[in-house]
């Protein structure tokens, strides 16, 4: 026999009414604790653990935030400080670095190539020389090095430099 949902009602009801009243009164005070307990356990507990892992990940979210601003500020900064694009001709550019360096005479070949790219040779030339001479190339000429070669030579801190430069 099924019963309805009628007749639980009723047959709850009338279990209830054959209760004395202090058993209600348990029965109600046990059933407010359990749905105390019950809130305090699936709600309360909850809420809580969010709240520390949210206070955590807060402390986290700062101290990236604060490393985004200080590289947004070190970008700003190396932005403000970069060179402006020089125009005109390469070629008198590289002729201006090689006579502030006195390294005019040394060259043994200059030479245009394809692509707006320079080529150029120093039989014989200190390797300090070669590198103090591609410093000056980007910063004063901003002409960079995208090729170099420099070959060991037998007298001691002297090479033999192939250079190709571009913008």
């Amino acid at each position: 026999m099924a019963m309805t949902a009628s007749s639980r009602r009723e047959g709850l009801a009338r279990w209830w009414q054959l209760r004395s009243r202090s058993e209600r009164a348990v029965l109600g005070l046990g059933a407010a604790m359990l749905t105390l307990a019950l809130a305090w356990l699936f709600i309360w507990q909850p809420l809580l653990l969010d709240t520390e892992r949210l206070t955590r990940q807060l402390a986290a979210d700062r101290v990236t935030l604060s490393d985004a601003r200080r590289q947004a500020d070190a970008i700003a900064g190396l932005a403000r400080g970069a060179p402006a694009i020089v125009a005109g001709d390469p070629r008198a550019a590289l002729d201006s670095v090689l006579v502030q360096q006195g390294l005019k005479s040394a060259a043994t070949s200059i030479e245009n190539s394809d692509n707006d790219r320079i080529r150029l040779t120093f039989d014989r030339m200190g390797f300090d020389a070669l590198t103090a001479l591609l410093e000056a190339l980007q910063r004063a000429a901003q002409l960079r090095a995208v090729e170099v070669v420099a070959t060991a030579r037998v007298e001691p801190g002297q090479v033999r430099a192939d250079i190709t430069l571009a913008r």
